[in-house]
């Protein structure tokens, strides 16, 4: 029994050993698991920052996206991302104006690029980056995420119809509002209108003026002065005849109604023909011009100016766009301060050959060929002229605003598709279509070579094309254009006819419709 207790008490430490050596194992598996899910939490909040990181460098390229489509921003404007209230300092080359920080709850996104231009191929891109920061809770530095980005820009040049005034020569004076109150547009001599015609106001028909293509559409009243006066004829009726506040034939008083031909039992003659003829005007609003933004964006134009020719290429044209002091990079109100219509008369088609391109757009003449290649929105802030003589043709689709005056002069001016004859039959205007758009009024140094209330004249000459002027358009003896007129009110000259099509697409900067300078198109991430 000694002996057995004996052996009993020498075991008595062993399972102080067993307890010892299972809390140890036991203690470092807890150490293991709580270190583990230490790592875990770690890994998988770097993985939520690095992914929100990203999310916000993606937003940054939307962010950059959203801004260059912006109808009211030019995505060709190096400066487009920064703010037009704050004169911005001009950039070195190979950095980046105006950065951008946009935060949010998540952290904040940090994105700029630089706007890269192919004038020959008339091609631009965005070289745009993002970078995303998210804060580390565990500290350290922050989560970042940075992705680069191409945004290819395209040139805009056409767009579909937008305003129907301009399927109209559309007088816009409504003089007092009053029938007869005077003659808000005049037809005299023997004009013979063949286009379509929209008068906001009254319209008189003296000596032998005649109305003979449709539609008609007079807001005011009609006053056929002359017995040669007429719309339409017998057997020849035009299409149709609106006039709002009725007619007078003669001495005959002025009745509300017009009449057609010769009236029923009562002596009454309008000499209107017309297949629908009523006193419901249709509601055609007239085109408002976006002086402004055509000035800061027309390219070329003042601060779009002319690529340097290439070796072999005409040289720049002598005359200039503007001569701003403002810098490129200036705030928009600065640099509408020098639109002032001060560089006097540009003559677009002078005695030797020049050529300005930008990436979307291009005014050059070719003298010897006798061709001037436009495309896009050009703005002078001065006047204009072509009065070389003989035909000249255009190429392309524009539309040159002036902030002063147009002369067309003992030329031809047609389209390039209507051949060296200039035929209208074979003008195609979804191919080559020019409009004028003048600001001037003939009043001064800069813009008189047209009469004082001109805005546009055209004198022994033909156009083929579109004209809107603020003031007079005067289509003087023996001159004639083919295309849409739209002035405050129009003169006709003493022989003059005219005719068109109406336009389906039309130059990008026609007034009326929805100012668009360039697209954006998709972006593509090329690293990230």
């Amino acid at each position: 029994m000694t002996r057995l207790r004996r052996l009993f008490q020498e075991e008595q430490g062993f399972a102080l050993v067993i307890a010892l050596g299972v809390t140890v194992v036991f203690g470092l598996m807890v150490v293991t698991v709580i270190e583990s899910a230490r790592s875990n939490s770690r890994s998988s909040t770097m993985s939520v920052g690095r992914m929100s990181a990203y999310n916000l460098a993606e937003a940054g390229i939307n962010n950059a996206m959203s801004a260059l489509r912006l109808t009211t921003n030019n995505a060709l404007d190096d400066y487009v991302f920064c703010a037009v209230s704050v004169t911005v300092p001009t950039v070195a080359a190979g950095t980046y104006p105006c950065k951008h920080t946009d935060t949010y709850s998540s952290g904040k996104v940090i994105w700029y690029g630089t706007l890269y231009r192919n004038v020959a191929a008339a091609t631009a891109y965005w070289d745009l980056f993002s970078t995303g920061y998210v804060r580390n809770p565990n500290g350290g530095a922050d989560y970042t995420k940075t992705l680069r980005a191409t945004i290819p820009v395209v040139p805009v040049t056409t767009q579909p119809l937008n305003n129907p005034s301009w399927n109209y020569i559309f007088s816009r004076n409504t003089g007092t509002g009053l029938p007869l109150s005077g003659c808000d547009m005049t037809l005299q001599n023997s004009v013979n209108v063949t286009s379509p015609l929209y008068v906001m106001g009254n319209l008189c028909l003296k000596n032998t003026a005649k109305i003979s293509k449709g539609p008609l559409i007079v807001k005011g009243s009609l006053d056929l002065q002359q017995s040669g006066n007429q719309a339409g004829a017998p057997g020849a009726e035009i299409s149709e005849a609106h006039i709002g506040h009725g007619c007078r034939y003669l001495a005959q008083l002025l009745h509300t109604v017009c009449v057609y031909g010769l009236g029923g039992t009562i002596p009454i003659r309008d000499n209107i023909w017309a297949t629908i003829l009523d006193s419901s005007p249709p509601a055609v609003t007239p085109p408002t011009v976006n002086w402004n933004d055509w000035y800061l964006n027309g390219s070329p134009g003042p601060y779009f100016p002319c690529a340097a020719p290439q070796a072999g290429e005409p040289a720049n044209p002598t005359f200039l766009f503007d001569s701003p002091v403002a810098s490129v990079s200036d705030s928009d109100a600065n640099k509408l301060t020098y639109k002032n219509d001060s560089q006097g008369i540009a003559n677009l088609t002078p005695s030797s050959s020049y050529q300005c391109k930008t990436v979307n757009g291009e005014i050059s003449w070719d003298y010897p060929s006798k061709v001037l290649t436009v495309n896009g929105t050009i703005f002078l802030d001065g006047s204009a002229k072509v009065d070389i003589g003989g035909v000249v043709r255009y190429k392309g689709q524009a539309t040159i605003y002036t902030s002063g005056t147009v002369l067309v002069k003992n030329t031809q001016l047609c389209g390039y598709s209507a051949g060296a004859s200039c035929t209208f039959a074979n003008w195609d205007s979804t191919k080559d279509l020019l409009g004028f758009v003048a600001n001037g009024n003939g009043s001064l140094p800069a813009d008189s070579q047209v009469p004082s209330g001109d805005g546009v004249q055209f004198v022994s000459s033909y156009f083929q094309g579109a004209v809107y002027a603020t003031n007079i358009i005067e289509i003087g003896t023996t001159a004639t254009v083919d295309g849409p007129l739209d002035g405050s009110t129009v003169i006709l000259g003493q022989s003059s006819t005219s005719t068109f099509n109406g336009y389906t697409f039309v130059p990008v900067g026609m007034p009326g419709n929805p100012t668009i300078f360039a697209l954006a198109q998709t972006p593509q991430v090329t690293g990230g």
